[in-house]
């Protein structure tokens, strides 16, 4: 892919080309590499399916075939809104032997956000299923664009998938040169504006957030993997399947996220290492439940307080990793894998990373104990000196391309600062963003549908730390008037959230107040709102 290319997709070529010193460089590459050196191993289970490597390689071929057939090429988008299945895992790798660009989008969004996505990405094929048909079926007049849509579980009308991963012609595709370094995924991501903005990463991108770990032993080369996070989410997707199959091990898919039946399929099928968000740390420990012994656990989504972390090591005689990760690096960019973190602390940059903290206006690089913004790039050392490449962009958004990248370095737009040995301790996750129980709650989608209610002269949302969910939502409410009935109006705005919401969004707490604090420009003081709200609610 040439570098005008990518300005033309609001994006911004790599400023390197370098292939990771150990293992293959990219995921086609890699697959291949599995099905060849472990041909008749397990490589993926949900409970219902299994597929050894070779069948595995073999569903992945003929389920590229068929984008073929249905007339796609490389760099095409494929979007999927899918459960947890091997389909999803299948339709991944396809889309990356096909050189397409793969748009996953969580089956719980509302409409509006599939919507979203779906135009903004401009994909031309949806996988999804019979229980999102009535969903889809009234988006696709408003989305000229998305000219197929496959329900993967209706034989009618899933574009001829089932036929094609069941059939035994051995030329089932024919390959296409990758480019490592083009786009191949876009992972939508809200912004602190509401609108969600489509990260873009490559196969190098994604395959380089494996394969660095496991060449420092930061990863455990035999585990069996697993997962009862959605793999919509393409770092869910990274650090399951990929991180396996890099390793020629297993993924297994786990049951809903509850903890007797987790726990009892951890042991069951002898998962080795997960990744889980705080919320399930909390449950797990209140459970007293028996972990299985050697399991490697991991945190990360949102914060987990120290109190739990202790509590947990004394319990289970082990500590859990903790984390520091976002959309745009992708994945994990420190962590306390084997070490003893200090309190408030999120890790130690991978060793792919050069890690510093920044002035949010100069771009200055602060020495240790200073807040400012966390940033990062390709270390410039070493082995693995140039090979980490940032993302490429935000998808047709070279303003925010240029803002995100500028001067060399990925902005995280979060906060914190690095101890003298190299601890980094995260502030805050940008001025608003709330983590409630591992996903990612911007105050201002809430906010939009607070103010559509005409008794609200305006609304305020701020996060409520809690020992459990890491963050509770708080609404402010100024009615529009002095008289309103405010339970009616409580009422009518719960309604009005658990129409247009995702549940995890919905508010937790409600305070109606008589006055916002408020700048020179009328614009809500949110910190000096979270002091007075807080301490009376």
């Amino acid at each position: 892919m040439r570098d005008e290319d990518f300005a033309g997709l609001g994006l911004q070529a790599p400023p390197a080309r370098i292939d990771p010193p150990v293992g293959p460089p990219d995921l086609v590459t890699m697959l291949g590499h599995a099905v060849r050196s472990c041909p008749d191993d397990l490589a993926l289970s949900d409970g219902r399916r299994h597929f050894t490597f070779a069948e595995f390689g073999h569903a992945v071929d003929h389920a590229a075939a068929r984008f073929v057939a249905a007339g796609l090429k490389p760099a095409d988008r494929i979007a999927a809104s899918l459960g947890n299945e091997c389909n999803l895992v299948v339709a991944f790798f396809a889309a990356m032997r096909l050189g397409a660009i793969w748009v996953g989008i969580n089956k719980i969004l509302p409409a509006q956000d599939k919507r979203f996505i779906l135009d903004h990405s401009g994909a031309r094929l949806l996988l999804t299923d019979t229980t999102l048909a009535d969903q889809v079926d009234a988006l696709r007049a408003s989305l000229p664009g998305l000219e197929n849509v496959w329900y993967l579980d209706d034989n009618a009308r899933d574009g001829g998938w089932t036929a094609a991963l069941r059939s035994s012609d051995a030329a089932a595709f024919v390959p296409v040169e990758i480019d490592p370094f083009a786009p191949a995924a876009i992972n939508y991501t809200s912004g602190t504006t509401g609108v969600p903005k489509g990260v873009v990463h490559s196969q190098h991108n994604m395959i380089v957030s494996s394969a660095a770990p496991f060449a420092h032993g930061l990863l455990a080369q035999d585990a069996v993997r697993g997962s009862v996070l959605p793999l919509t989410i393409t770092n869910v997707m990274l650090l399951g399947p990929v991180s396996a199959f890099w390793a020629c091990k297993p993924f297994k898919f786990g049951p809903p996220a509850k903890v007797g039946p987790l726990v009892e399929w951890l042991h069951r099928e002898d998962i080795g290492q997960i990744a889980i968000v705080p919320t399930l740390v909390y449950d797990l420990l209140q459970a007293d439940l028996d972990l299985p012994r050697g399991i490697m656990l991991g945190s990360g989504g949102a914060p987990l307080p120290h109190p739990v972390r202790e509590a947990f090591a004394k319990r289970h005689g082990f500590e859990i990793m903790v984390s520091y990760g976002l959309t745009e690096a992708p994945t994990v960019v420190a962590h306390s894998l084997g070490l003893a973190a200090p309190e408030g602390a999120s890790g130690k940059a991978f060793p792919q990373f050069e890690l510093t903290i920044r002035h949010p206006e100069t771009g200055d690089v602060l020495p240790a104990g200073e807040t400012g913004e966390i940033c990062f790039r390709a270390t410039r050392s070493g082995p693995w000196a140039n090979v980490y490449t940032p993302p490429l962009g935000y998808w047709r958004e070279a303003e925010k391309t240029a803002a995100l990248l500028r001067g060399g370095v990925v902005h995280s737009g979060d906060h914190g600062w690095l101890s003298e040995d190299g601890w980094l301790f995260v502030a805050d996750r940008s001025s608003e963003l709330i983590l409630r129980g591992g996903s990612n709650v911007y105050p201002a989608e809430i906010e939009r549908v607070l103010h559509e209610h005409p008794d609200v002269a305006d609304c305020a949302v701020i996060g409520k730390p809690d020992m459990r969910m890491g963050m509770l939502t708080v609404a402010c409410i100024l009615p529009a008037r002095v008289d309103v009935d405010q339970d009616v109006l409580l009422q009518d705005l719960r309604a009005m959230c658990a129409e247009q919401l995702v549940r995890y969004k919905m508010p937790d707490l409600w305070t109606f107040l008589a006055e916002f604090p408020r700048n020179a420009m009328g614009k809500v003081v949110k910190p000096k709102l979270r002091e007075q709200v807080l301490e009376n609610i």
